[in-house]
């Protein structure tokens, strides 16, 4: 499998020569060729997104190209082929002849997409999904391996083009060369380069490999904790479109999500390996914006979802979570119980405004004062004598008088002038939590069942670091995932493992809150 990864790396390297600033539309155009689906490019004219088709052609040992102009007058005949008038006129048959055309190509290049008729944009719609042209009474298999499409702009709302919008699997921007040095190596290139065969016949993927790797893609397996990375990513989704104004929905289709999935699986093969990690989960964020202000949100969305539950999934900590909770509950529920007892409390006096003050007895001969609670609470915090305003009440009204200095002496009783007084108190009846023991036999259960749990934790930590040390060696090297993306798995891995142990010093903590409490041995 390794050596596949090597092939195409090598592959694609001879494919970006001379194509400056484009090695991300030609990697993802060769991967979407290789899973079976299509690709959009959207930008404006002389960004070499024709160019893009043209070298795709090359990766393939003799294939096939077609290459169109969409136009308001563009017909069916221009695109799948003239009918045969030989066919027509002998066999009463309406046939095309289509071998130099669509449906006899395996690269395929239609730019300006948007401005195809409805007749071409139907018979597209099967090509696209079920790999089928209907000629005539008989349908032809295509062998189409990848198809480009392109335009300066995206469909038009209201025009009948959101099916046929769907239809391409990867959506990218092609935007003009930034970098200054590149753009001088590229003006000075020769007229012609970039049009011949750049590839080495031991690169080029022939007809018995690539249906090969068409089936492999099939058996590449997506793993739980990666299926969990794709639910969030629906769930978040879901949650911005119930509030996105109409016409600005992130919609996705049951149909491309499937695709979604064999693009992942695609990548997986292609990068020497068996199974879909969440480094393939980047790739989604080219997949599911529909307008090119969501871009960005579509990546952003895509990098928090992979360092939020790239890893959480892998060792099922919801599902620890869960039963960590569960068992909290029952302890909670067999060990508490309600008691009512009388308690002794300040007693609260409320101004008009709801603020609370506190009566002491005596301030002024038989005279009481008040305090407010927040100058009590000053009190508690400071420990020592502290001036405070005091109040005189009339009716619900409190008028500040003077500032005295007041120590607390206890939680009831103020020391003003070397002077002790009382601060009025009530009795109240409340409702007091106690514990009581479990019997030894539940005890014993949970004992086991906290020992489970522990178990589970070594366990998943255990896992995380294996993942940890086969993971490291292939992040950097992805072949359609920039390595910028790696820091998003590295901070998922450290969150997962920060979670695993904050999990197991409160499974710790749970056991304590049992076994602090003297069983009956019933």
């Amino acid at each position: 499998m390794a050596s596949i990864q090597k092939r195409i790396e090598q592959l694609l390297q001879a494919l970006g020569q001379d194509m400056f600033e484009k090695e991300k539309p030609i990697r993802l155009a060769l991967l979407s060729a290789i899973a079976g689906e299509s690709i959009f490019l959207l930008g404006p004219p002389g960004v070499a997104k024709s160019m893009i088709a043209r070298r795709l052609k090359f990766a393939f040992k003799g294939a096939r190209a077609f290459e169109y102009l969409m136009g308001k007058f563009s017909t069916p005949d221009e695109v799948f082929g003239p009918v045969s008038i030989s066919k027509l006129k002998h066999e009463d048959k309406y046939e095309r002849l289509t071998h130099h055309y669509l449906p006899g190509a395996q690269i395929v290049f239609l730019d300006e997409i948007w401005k195809a008729s409805p007749p071409i944009q139907n018979a597209l719609l099967t090509v696209l999904n079920e790999k089928i042209y209907r000629n005539g009474e008989q349908e032809i298999k295509v062998d189409i391996r990848g198809l480009i499409a392109a335009s300066n702009e995206l469909p038009l709302r209201g025009e009948g083009l959101e099916a046929l919008w769907d239809r391409f699997l990867i959506r990218l921007m092609v935007r003009p060369i930034q970098d200054e040095q590149k753009f001088n190596q590229m003006v000075v290139l020769p007229r012609h380069s970039g049009y011949g065969d750049p590839i080495k016949a031991s690169l080029k993927i022939n007809d018995e490999e690539y249906h090969q790797w068409m089936q492999q893609v099939d058996t590449v397996q997506v793993p739980p904790h990666v299926l969990g990375v794709i639910a969030h990513i629906r769930k978040r989704i879901r949650e911005r479109n119930a509030t996105a104004e109409e016409g600005e929905e992130m919609y996705i289709s049951d149909r491309r999500w499937r695709k979604i999935v064999r693009l992942m699986r695609a990548s997986a093969l292609l990068n020497g390996r068996d199974e879909v990690d969440v480094m393939d989960c980047f790739l989604i964020a080219d997949c599911i914006w529909n307008l090119d202000s969501q871009i960005a949100e579509a990546r952003q969305l895509v990098q928090q979802s992979v360092q939020d539950f790239g890893y959480r999934n892998l060792v099922n900590i919801p599902a620890l979570l869960d039963e960590l909770e569960r068992l909290q509950d029952e302890i909670e529920e067999q060990t508490r119980f309600i008691q009512k007892k009388r308690i002794r409390q300040l007693k609260n006096y409320l101004d008009k405004n709801q603020k609370t003050f506190y009566k002491i007895e005596q301030f002024w001969g038989n005279d009481p004062a008040f305090i407010r609670s927040s100058d009590y609470e000053k009190l508690q915090a400071e420990g020592q004598e502290v001036f405070i305003p005091i109040f005189e009440k009339a009716g619900n009204h409190f008028q500040p008088f003077k500032t005295y200095a007041i120590k607390l002496l206890d939680d009831y009783t103020v020391v003003s002038k070397n002077k002790e007084l009382p601060i009025e108190t009530e009795e109240v009846e409340k409702e007091v939590v106690l514990r009581q023991p479990a019997p030894a036999q539940i005890l014993h259960a949970w004992q086991r069942e906290i020992d489970q749990l522990l178990h589970i934790c070594d366990e998943s930590m255990q896992e995380l670091q294996r993942r940890k040390e086969v993971d490291q060696s292939h992040l950097s090297t992805h072949l359609f995932v920039d390595a910028s993306c790696t820091q998003f798995v590295s901070k998922s891995l450290e969150q997962a493992a920060t979670e695993l142990l904050n999990i197991r010093l409160e499974i710790e903590k749970t056991r304590h809150s049992y076994e602090s409490i003297e069983a009956t041995g019933a």
